[in-house]
């Protein structure tokens, strides 16, 4: 049984076809267009129109020169741009777009109707599904008539160009009598009738131009928008990578991505790692030499002295220390730390070298271990319990705004300033919300302006910006609400129609507070499920800001 087609059934569907016919063959067009072919006119017409050199000399001889473009792969992309064109198949075979443009300009005055079909002729003329003339047909045969070939005609000569020596091997029908010529012969008819079709192709995008430039044609607007050649060399895109040695199934990108234990950031480290001298392990000890946890980490410079070599080793991605060892006869002998410093140009990178240093604050020793081979045990630095605090600190305060940068999907300035309580305890509530829960608002009340007569319900807070330490943190639009909360109007202005409210929940409790787009509440009851902030150091049941 032969294949179903499904018809538009309505003027309506038609219309829309005819419309996405005109979109499609747009985009087709300007691809033609946009070739380096294209763009020198006047060689392209040259070649369209074909023709020939010719030069007779004295003694009767006639040399023959048909000029062809540069470089016959260029050509080809050419053709291979045009064909969809010329399928019938294709959804944009001329002769859809042209019925299209029929079905879409059913009113048109004699002299664009005139225009139209003398280019839908120029079309028709130049199709490559036949045996037609369209410049010339070629005939070999000997001087006496034998071996003669079949005439076969420039049309015949570019389709088997382009179904046995482009796109295909195989060439069928009248295409097969065009392979008792050479492959040049081939090649010189589709210069000139795939030039002609790149012509055609541009002559018909114009005049789909001008028809939706006077109103009288719609075409879609992503058709003129979307992008239809790269054009670039090369492709640059940021992103994370992550890696995992064996896993059961590839995550699904049409779902939410959520990625197993399996997985892992692609780091620094692990691109150093993969050159086996680069190796390098550390591991943080107790008292009694035994292992607490290990890193990978890796040499990232080597730097090469006379009688020494230095080493600078990441650890945990953030953390750099430098060695130096004494050289003799090609080996490594003694080993000199010389130093240790943080790599904090990113919150990430700062999230990760302040919980690194944590780290080393419950060890006593550190050991850089090559394979089997203990490098160097340095004593672990000692931290005050006020610097520890002050870590512990920092490390929740940059964990928030990692974590809101990945909720935003947009990197932050570095937290490398200051900051105090009440930014650590605003930027909090700003996670906690952005992750759907409710929180708590400061103590006191707040004065709203609202239409008059309609007193607020819930208060509105805008959106704004908080800088925390340098990295500036948005806070989206929120509201807040207590169940029992009361409204005083204090004020009227009848020139504008508004009041203002003062508005405040019961004494010693708190509005809750809660982004609707991510946190939906159903009703008062939900007001409750309040989440703790959780932050060292603050009470937040006396904080009142």
């Amino acid at each position: 049984m032969g294949k179903k087609t499904k018809t538009p059934s309505s003027d309506g569907d038609r219309r829309q076809a005819g419309s996405d016919t005109l979109s499609r063959f747009v985009l087709r067009a300007r691809r033609v267009q946009a070739h380096s072919l294209v763009a020198d006119w006047d060689n392209l017409l040259q070649q369209a129109h074909g023709g020939f050199d010719g030069h007779l000399d004295m003694a009767g001889k006639m040399t023959i020169t048909r000029r062809l473009p540069k470089d016959e792969e260029v050509f080809e992309s050419l053709a291979s741009r045009v064909r969809p064109l010329t399928v019938r198949t294709e959804p944009v075979y001329y002769v859809k777009v042209f019925d299209a443009l029929s079905e879409l300009l059913s009113e048109v005055d004699d002299e664009l109707r005139s225009r139209i079909e003398a280019l839908r002729a120029a079309w028709d003329d130049a199709e490559i599904q036949g045996t037609q003339i369209q410049a010339y047909a070629l005939q070999s045969a000997r001087l006496d008539g034998s071996s003669a070939t079949p005439r076969v005609s420039d049309t015949q000569l570019a389709a088997a160009w382009l179904y046995a020596d482009l796109v295909h091997a195989d060439a069928q029908g009248a295409k097969k009598e065009a392979l008792a010529f050479s492959m040049s012969e081939r090649y010189a008819a589709a210069v000139r009738v795939f030039s002609h079709m790149a012509a055609l192709t541009v002559t018909t995008l114009d005049l789909i131009t001008s028809l939706r430039a006077d109103g009288l044609l719609t075409v879609d607007a992503e058709a003129w928008d979307d992008e239809v050649v790269v054009g670039v060399t090369e492709l640059t895109e940021e992103g994370r990578m992550f890696v995992a040695s064996e896993v059961d199934d590839l995550p699904d990108l049409r779902e939410a991505i959520s990625l197993s234990d399996q997985w892992s950031a692609f780091t620094v480290t692990d691109l150093l790692r993969q050159e086996p001298a680069n190796q390098v392990r550390v591991v943080l000890r107790d008292e009694s030499d035994e292992a607490l946890m290990s890193f990978d980490a890796a040499v990232v410079r080597r730097h090469r002295e006379s009688d020494s070599l230095e080493w600078d080793v990441l650890v945990a991605g953030s953390a750099v220390f430098k060695f130096a060892f004494e050289q003799r006869d090609g080996q490594l002998t003694a080993a000199r730390y010389i130093g240790w410093d943080t790599i904090e140009t990113s919150n990430e990178l700062k999230l990760a070298a302040t919980r690194f240093m944590l780290k080393v604050h419950s060890a006593a020793a550190l050991t850089f271990e090559i394979g089997e081979h203990r490098l160097m045990r340095l004593d672990a630095p000692s931290f005050s319990d006020d610097m520890k605090n002050e870590l512990v600190v920092i490390e929740e305060t940059v964990a928030d705004i990692v974590a809101v940068e990945h909720i935003v999907e947009q990197v932050f300035d570095p937290c490398i300033g200051k900051f105090f309580d009440t930014d650590r305890v605003l930027l909090r509530r700003v996670r906690l919300m952005m992750e759907g829960h409710l929180v708590h608002s400061a103590l006191g009340s707040v004065s709203v302006t609202a239409p008059l007569g309609k007193p607020p319900q819930v208060i509105v807070a805008a959106p704004a910006t908080r800088n925390v330490g340098g990295a500036e943190v948005p806070a989206p639009q929120y509201v807040m609400r207590h169940p029992h909360m009361s409204i005083e109007e204090v004020s009227s202005d009848t020139a504008n129609n508004t009041s203002s409210y003062k508005i405040e929940p019961p004494p010693a409790d708190r509005f809750s507070m809660w982004i609707p787009a991510v946190c939906p509440v159903r009703g008062d009851q939900d007001l409750e499920n309040i989440e703790r902030l959780n932050l060292n150091g603050i009470d937040e049941e006396k904080i009142d800001y």
